[in-house]
Formats: C-alpha cells, structure tokens, sequence
C-alpha cells in the first residue's frame, strides 16, 4: 500500500508541480522516471515493459505529448534492463527487493541512475523536437532537466534512505 502512494505522489509531483515549472524555457526535469529505475527487481522483464508503456501513456495523457513519454519509457526500460543484467544483484532479486542505494550499492545505483535519466531527457527532446532540432537549445535542455531530475531524484533517495534506517 505504501509503494502505492508513494507512485501516486511521484505521478501527481511530476504532473501537478514539474511540468509546469515556468522558471526557464531550459527546466522540465522528467522526475517520475525514478518509478521505473527503481522497479523491484524479481518482476518479469515483459511486465516491466508493461509497466513502462502504460506509465509513459499516463504521462502523455496528462501532457498532450503523442506516444512520446511512452516510447521514452519503453526505452528507458529495455536499456535499464540491459545495465542491470550486468551487475551482480541476483540475490536481491530472490529477495524481491527493488533497485536502490541500500541494494546495489552507491556506485553501481549512481552509474545506472546517470545513464538512465541522462537517456531519457536527451530522447524526450530529441524528440518533441524533432521537426525543428535546435541543437544548442536541445542540449541545454536536455542536461539542465537532466541535472535538476537528478538533484530532486537524490533528495528522494536520500529520504528513503534515512528513512529505511530509522
């Protein structure tokens, strides 16, 4: 129930609150992808593609974004796949536990986190737009949402992970 809520509030964050940011044109941090980096680790490689398609068409219903988020997340996901099935972190997935700091371990959540959000942004953009590529204003969006996603991602980690403590 609580993993419940806790997507609940990452979805109504990312809709309520970050896409709608009017601090800079540069500033649109994908935040809700933390949802589908952090997946538990034991589900099937199928459903996470579920998962991550029907996340990424909520996200687009709500942002009036054709299948992008959709397609971004369905990436996101297979390549996620592809990182983690180099690491070794099979017995957190007999533990049903899911990708995190406390599982994997700092370096290797870090080095998956960066490459994963780093991905995504650069895709989105990409390909909103894709008509008209503006090179220099598609990089600094892409790095400066990167960046910003990545700060509130590790405030959010770093909650969970006092938290698990306590």
């Amino acid at each position: 129930m609580r993993k419940v809520f806790f997507w609940l509030f990452i979805i109504a964050l990312q809709v309520v609150l970050f896409n709608h940011l009017d601090l800079s044109a540069y500033l649109i941090p994908q935040v809700f992808i933390l949802l589908l980096i952090k997946l538990a680790l034991h589900i099937n490689k199928m459903y996470q593609v579920l998962i991550a398609f029907s996340l990424g068409l909520l996200l687009d219903m709500f942002t009036s974004t054709p299948g992008i988020h959709a397609s971004a997340c369905l990436w996101l996901i297979i390549i996620r796949i592809g990182l983690l099935s180099g690491q070794d972190l099979k017995e957190h997935e007999a533990n049903k536990a899911e990708f995190s700091v406390i599982t994997a371990g700092l370096a290797p959540f870090v080095y998956s986190t960066l490459i994963l959000v780093f991905f995504y942004h650069f895709y989105v953009f990409w390909l909103e737009s894709i008509g008209a590529l503006n090179w220099s204003l598609w990089l600094t969006t892409s790095v400066i949402s990167s960046i910003s996603a990545l700060t509130v991602m590790g405030i959010l980690e770093y909650l969970s992970f006092t938290h698990y403590n306590e």
